[in-house]
């Protein structure tokens, strides 16, 4: 891997971040509107998850991988599994931290961002390397 390489995965990197921060505002916003007309946590949660994962998913395939030429339902498929390998790994270190921290309000917080760092390798290389690759 040479210099420019690098540096042009690390801005990928950047915009991923930055895209995935925009998503969880999506995220929490829709969540709380939806939870304010219906009083539905559930129905609120789903809601907010799909509007922002689609926008997450739209904004990553279209300009942080420039990968809009190539199948769309493979893309999306390839997506939605290295999401949920993500959310199980970030499940299970959430639940490994309580387990070891113990239950209150700041751990669930260290224990939140703790499995939300290491999910977010595994969402970038698994959609740089696999969901969007170009071949």
């Amino acid at each position: 891997m040479n210099f420019f390489s690098l540096e042009k995965t690390w801005h990928k990197f950047i915009v991923f971040c930055c895209i995935g921060g925009a998503s969880t505002l999506i995220d929490w916003s829709m969540f709380n509107l939806f939870y304010k007309i219906t009083s539905i946590f559930i129905f609120s949660l789903a809601m907010g998850f799909i509007i922002s994962m689609t926008f997450n998913f739209t904004i990553n395939r279209n300009y942080t991988f420039s990968a809009r030429a190539y199948s769309i339902k493979k893309q999306l498929f390839r997506w939605v599994t290295i999401h949920g390998i993500a959310f199980l790994a970030r499940t299970g270190i959430g639940t490994l931290s309580l387990y070891l921290l113990g239950e209150s309000v700041l751990n669930v917080n260290i224990a939140y961002v703790l499995g939300l760092t290491v999910s977010i390798p595994i969402t970038f290389l698994g959609s740089k390397n696999w969901a969007f690759k170009k071949n």
